[in-house]
């Protein structure tokens, strides 16, 4: 470790507090090393909000350092076992545990607390007040004062955004102190400028039609901020919405944090920009990192489904109508082909092809980045060769896996030589490219011929009761099928869902089928030297040295600085530009000092990719001056302890225990379903000092008294519940157990209040409109009442009201409810009338016990009429089984 890293491992273990350090300054090794500390002796060590790939990159760590399997870190998922978990727990030793089950293990006293060492959160910028990890740092501080707490993040920008966001996280993870550690720190600067690695800086121009591309798609984009802007300048604060924050995905997050309060009055149009400014995010993405043939094939996409058919509300993205958007898509398609009127046909190449009467050049511009990185490649092995060296691994870094399989294709001799006008990796692509349009020409015109054999079949009757220009037999115009990669003439024909919808599907679509080969494209090697025995299951390969591999990697973040380890190359080639990696390989040079590596650093000059890098480099020295500014005046947050002599005295004069003179029950009590832990209404009932008990449920989401049950729906559930059913099949079940059932309509805190736009109230009474479903929801179950809560917080408020005249609910009862051996046990029935019973329509396991109790024998049942039934079992069941009883044979 270096001198810098020694200190804050040193600065953890003295202090509780929250470590902030700067991207790629090896975050992941110094939790390693601070869980390293742990293994030796007799310590229970819990590890929450971690990734999977997080855990298995430490247990390779611990592996790779020669940790014995029963020392190093155990992970603990919703497949282990209760009582297996129970028994590591207390067998003590590291384990990285989800934090809903972590947080129901505490709740359910399977962890000892007292006998937990310490607790360490990793990625610290996820965490969120009310969320499964402050609810168990809470449980955890009341139960243990002497474990220690350390938090860890690497993502400085998370904590710049709100009000007081740095002492806002400090109070959800119970800590008092932080630590704070850019790459400007003294100490940090002076560790890393000791040894300076060979930097190789590679400005690439992009080529002229790529150029005219990202001008074309910039100005669209600035021109669709700025509708943005002035459509929203008296609602929102816009001094966010500038051109240079909206090249990154976090603008998506910046935008609808502003809009959501809103959201219910914003415009469809505006509605309509914003999804907008993703795609041409994504556009421009995609220029720098996709061959012509895909981004040409994605640019299609957004056309397509951009049609005059396929849209919403009339809506259409206003940029495609842009004189900019005009001259981007007419680049685009001349770095594919030229046609006839184009200026570049006469110098174009003679492969000439037929798109429908028109004939066509080939140009197949390749990425400028390819013929670069030949170049340095040459280059290495030429200086290799100069000074008589065999070879020398050399890596290189990609941001995505699909430009390793291209790149992989073009390094390994699949180059265009002197005497072919293209490359075969692009003659590939747009030969599938030209198979797909032809397949989906073909295809929209069959559909064409079907629908004008439907129309002249149609009688004049039928005619009549068309409804806006669609046949009776035809498809709705809701009802669209899907086409990925038509050209603008080909998609004018066909239908398609919104593009909001349908981009990024066809996209990946369309990629993976560019880049798939055919059966006929993929080589088949065959090696003589390959021998199989009787008993071989593999055949017996040659170990190829690490001197002459060429490996290419994509950024993975923590596995980074593992690949550098593992390699140890002498030549790096940042394919695309990383400031984290970069930090990765200075630690590495300062760690190897006697290694002498060579790093080759591209970059499309003057081009949307440089201004990223730009930004993010400046991004983060700003975020650390903001958070250093704001822990010199912050108020620190201090741990909450209650006087037992206060809480006596509130005991006393509280008028529910009559002043002590009746027994004081204790803290209120909620039975909550263990699916309900994904919500964040369990840590602020905690919070609210009410006594929660997680337990699988068979009927509702909360029990709050035996005679009162909850089901709690969201907006996005609720209305998946009423298309599946599964609502109506809940409210049954909970009339039938409950006296008092509840459904509870929970908003989404910050978002509006309202569960449908004004804009969108019919002037007719429509059966399938939310509000006219949840109407016929109270007209079949009067029983159910229902609460409109507009936040988890109100929620909680509304639980400790309804429960202050109530008894406190039995968890044990409250599983039975609605389970199959919820009766008696030494209470017996006959057992074949049980099985013809349980076999007709209507009686399920939930239900047939209340048929048995109320009805003596299948003769009694049979002559009960359909009213009587459904009293015992509901409306829906009662229906199915009087049909069934009554209905007539032969």
């Amino acid at each position: 470790m270096l001198e810098f890293q020694k200190q804050i491992l040193t600065e953890l273990v003295d202090q509780d507090a929250l470590l902030i350090l700067a991207r790629g300054l090896g975050l992941f090794n110094i939790l390693c090393s601070f869980l390293d500390l742990h293994t030796k002796d007799n310590h229970l060590v819990l590890v929450i909000n971690t990734t999977q790939a997080q855990d298995a990159a430490i247990i390779d760590y611990q592996a790779s350092m020669g940790l014995s399997p029963t020392n190093r870190m155990q992970t603990i998922t919703a497949e282990t076992p209760a009582e297996t978990r129970a028994n590591m727990y207390r067998q003590s030793g590291i384990f990285s545990v989800t934090s809903r089950i972590l947080g129901v293990d505490m709740l359910l006293e399977r962890v000892p607390i007292s006998m937990i060492s310490g607790i360490i959160v990793y990625n610290a910028h996820r965490i969120r007040p009310d969320s499964m990890e402050e609810l168990i740092l809470r449980i955890y501080r009341k139960g243990n004062e002497q474990g220690f707490i350390k938090a860890m993040s690497d993502q400085p920008e998370s904590f710049t955004t709100g009000f007081a966001p740095l002492q806002n996280t400090l109070k959800t993870l119970q800590l008092r102190h932080v630590h704070l550690w850019p790459r400007f720190q003294v100490l940090v600067a002076d560790n890393l400028s000791k040894a300076k690695a060979d930097v190789v800086e590679l400005r690439q121009p992009m080529t002229e039609k790529m150029d005219q591309i990202q001008q074309g798609l910039v100005e669209c984009m600035e021109a669709t901020l700025s509708e943005v802007r002035r459509h929203q300048s008296a609602m929102v604060d816009v001094e966010e919405f500038t051109i240079e924050n909206s090249f990154f995905k976090s603008f998506d997050a910046i935008i609808r944090r502003q809009l959501d309060p809103i959201w219910h009055r914003v415009s469809p149009a505006t509605k309509q920009l914003v999804g907008d400014l993703k795609i041409l995010r994504q556009l421009l993405s995609y220029l720098a990192d996709y061959d012509a043939v895909s981004f040409y094939s994605f640019l299609e996409t957004v056309i397509a489904s951009n049609s005059p058919k396929d849209v919403r509300h009339g809506q259409q993205s206003q940029w495609l109508f842009l004189d900019a958007a005009e001259r981007a898509i007419s680049a685009a398609r001349r770095r594919l082909y030229v046609r006839p009127k184009d200026p570049e046909y006469q110098t174009a190449s003679h492969t000439t092809i037929k798109e429908g009467n028109t004939p066509i050049r080939l140009v197949l511009e390749e990425q400028p980045k390819w013929h670069l990185l030949r170049e340095v490649l040459d280059e290495i092995e030429q200086d290799l060769e100069s000074h008589t060296k065999e070879g020398a691994p050399v890596l290189i870094m990609v941001k995505e896996r699909r430009t390793i399989y291209q790149l992989q294709e073009y390094i390994s001799g699949s180059v265009k030589s002197d005497t072919e006008a293209s490359s075969p990796l692009l003659e590939r692509l747009i030969r599938r490219f030209f198979s797909l349009r032809k397949s989906i020409t073909n295809i929209q015109e069959q559909q064409q011929k079907e629908q004008q054999q439907k129309q002249q079949q149609s009688t004049p009757s039928q005619s009549s009761n068309q409804r806006g220009g669609f046949a009776r037999g035809s498809a709705p115009p809701n009802k669209r099928r899907r086409v990925r990669g038509g050209s603008v003439a080909a998609s004018s024909s066909s239908s398609r869902p919104p593009l909001a919808e349908t981009f990024k599907d066809d996209v990946q679509d369309t990629i993976a089928m560019l880049d798939t080969p055919t059966e006929a494209e993929i080589p088949i090697q065959v090696d003589d030297e390959v021998e199989l025995g009787e008993d071989d299951i593999l055949p017996k390969f040659k170990e190829i040295p690490a001197t002459s591999i060429i490996s290419i990697q994509c950024y993975e973040d923590d596995r980074d600085a593992h690949v550098l380890e593992e390699l140890q190359p002498l030549f790096v080639i940042m394919y695309d530009p990383d400031p984290t990696f970069i930090r990765r390989l200075e630690i590495y040079r300062a760690t190897h000092q006697e290694v002498d590596i060579r790093v080759y650093f591209m970059l499309y000059e003057n081009s949307v990719e440089e201004q990223n890098y730009l930004s993010m480099i400046r991004k983060e020295k700003d975020a650390f001056e903001k958070l250093i500014r704001e822990k010199s005046i912050m108020a620190i947050p201090m741990p909450q302890k209650k006087n037992p002599q206060q809480e006596q005295f509130a005991r006393a004069i509280s008028s529910r225990i009559a002043g002590g003179q009746i027994k004081d029950k204790g803290p209120p009590t909620i039975i909550v379903d263990m699916r309900e832990f994904r919500s964040s209404l369990p840590p602020i009932l905690y919070a609210e000092e009410v006594k929660i008990v997680p337990c699988t449920l068979q009927i509702g989401d909360y029990v709050l008294s035996p005679d009162m049950c909850v089901e709690r729906k969201s907006i996005s559930d609720l209305i998946s519940s009423f298309s599946s059913g599964r609502l109506y099949t809940q409210c049954e079940n909970m009339c039938l157990h409950y006296k008092t059932p509840i459904l509870l309509i929970e908003f989404d805190e910050g978002k509006s209040f309202s569960l449908q736009n004004l804009s969108d109230m019919k002037d007719t009474i429509v059966a399938t409109d939310l509000s006219s479903k949840l109407v016929l929801l109270t007209l079949t179950f009067p029983k159910v009442k229902l609460i409109w809560s507009s936040s988890p917080h109100e929620t909680a408020a509304v639980f400790k009201e309804l429960k202050r005249n109530e008894d406190e609910p039995n968890a044990d009862i409250a599983m039975m409810v609605g389970a199959e051996n919820a009766d008696d046990p030494n209470q017996t029935h006959n057992m074949t009338p049980q099985e013809i019973l349980r076999s007709m329509p209507g009686v399920d396991s939930k239900n047939y016990k209340l048929l048995i109790n109320a009805v003596e024998n299948l003769e009694q049942l049979f002559a009960l009429s359909e009213s009587d039934i459904a009293k015992i079992i509901g409306i829906e069941p009662a229906r199915k089984l009087y049909k069934f009883i009554h209905q007539k044979t032969g």
